[in-house]
């Protein structure tokens, strides 16, 4: 496993992964499976485990339709291997579940890489909301292994301020509402104790369905 997340470090930090066509949907998928994958390692819930299994099989599905994408074949070889790992952890008392917790982060870190090597549009809204919701999910991780960092504290408090004024001006309506108090459901989940994790990625899944597209 770190001998294959090492390699593939290697070409991240040396430009030499391509690129995708419709690389703005791959990007979101890594970055929902990313979110999915830590809210399972972090919680063991299966209801996570069932939504990463469907984002899996449409991220395959994306695959073959791409030219040049050994690259993105190996991290989803890296990330169905994490996947089982994090799975026995929870379903066999002779897997360490902080080593696999640890093993999640590392893949993790190489979809963050991949989606940054390839130089990503500015974020709007939408973009904003799945970062807080990968933060939130890389904290809660972070939290089992006693390593939460700061930096992501600050982010995170940068994005629910924008997030929420952003979506306070939207134009004025029943959706606008809708949204904001769905918005409101998120934040009240967000507790100084620990996140409410499903709850606060229900209310994600939501917004990212129902936000305005430009």
């Amino acid at each position: 496993m770190r001998q294959a997340c090492a390699l593939i470090a290697s070409l991240l930090f040396a430009g030499l992964l391509p690129r995708a066509a419709n690389a703005d949907v791959i990007d979101a998928n890594l970055q929902d499976m990313e979110r999915y994958l830590l809210l399972y390692s972090a919680t063991g819930d299966p209801r996570f485990l069932d939504r990463l299994d469907n984002l899996g099989s449409s991220f395959e599905q994306d695959l073959a339709q791409q030219k040049n994408a050994s690259s993105l074949r190996d991290l989803w070889q890296l990330y169905r291997q994490t996947l089982d790992r994090v799975r026995a952890a929870y379903t066999q008392k002779d897997v360490d579940i902080r080593q696999a917790v640890q093993q999640t982060q590392e893949v993790a870190g190489l979809f963050d890489s991949f989606i940054l090597a390839r130089s990503p549009a500015p974020q709007g809204l939408e973009g904003e909301l799945r970062e807080l919701a990968l933060l939130e999910a890389r904290r809660a991780n972070g939290r089992l292994l006693g390593t939460e960092g700061g930096n992501d504290a600050v982010r995170i408090v940068e994005l629910q301020e924008r997030i929420g004024e952003r979506l306070a001006a939207l134009p004025a309506g029943a959706s606008r509402d809708s949204l904001l108090s769905r918005w409101s459901y998120l934040r009240k989940a967000e507790k100084p104790e620990g996140t409410l994790l499903y709850p606060f990625n229900a209310q994600v899944e939501y917004l990212l369905a129902h936000l305005p597209r430009s």
